[in-house]
C-alpha cells in the first residue's frame, strides 16, 4: 500500500504513478500468460508506460538542471548581491 501512496521504505525516490501502473500491468499480464490476448496487451502496455515514466523522469531531471536550480542560484545569490550593492550605492548618495 506504501507504493500506491507514493512512500517508499528505501533511500530511493518515490516511483511515478505510470511507473508504477507499468510495473503492476506487466506483472499481471505476464500471469495471464503469452497465449492471452489481453494478456499480450498488458505486458505490451505496462512496457510502454514503464518507458514513458523514464523518459519523464530524465525530462523531470534535465529541466531541474538547466533551468530551475540556476533560477534559484540566480535569486539566492545574484539578486542578493545586486540588492546589496545598490544599498551601498544609496548610501553614498546620501553622504
Amino acid at each position: 500500500m506504501s507504493k500506491v501512496r507514493g512512500q517508499n521504505k528505501g533511500g530511493t525516490k518515490p516511483q511515478q504513478p505510470v511507473g508504477f501502473l507499468g510495473e503492476v500491468m506487466l506483472k499481471n499480464g505476464r500471469e495471464l500468460g503469452e497465449d492471452s490476448t489481453f494478456g499480450t496487451a498488458m505486458v505490451e502496455m505496462g512496457e510502454s508506460l514503464r518507458q514513458l515514466s523514464e523518459v519523464k523522469d530524465a525530462f523531470d531531471l534535465n529541466v531541474r538542471q538547466n533551468f530551475l536550480d540556476p533560477l534559484d542560484h540566480l535569486k539566492n545569490k545574484d539578486l542578493k548581491e545586486i540588492n546589496h550593492h545598490r544599498k551601498k550605492l544609496q548610501g553614498r548618495r546620501l553622504d
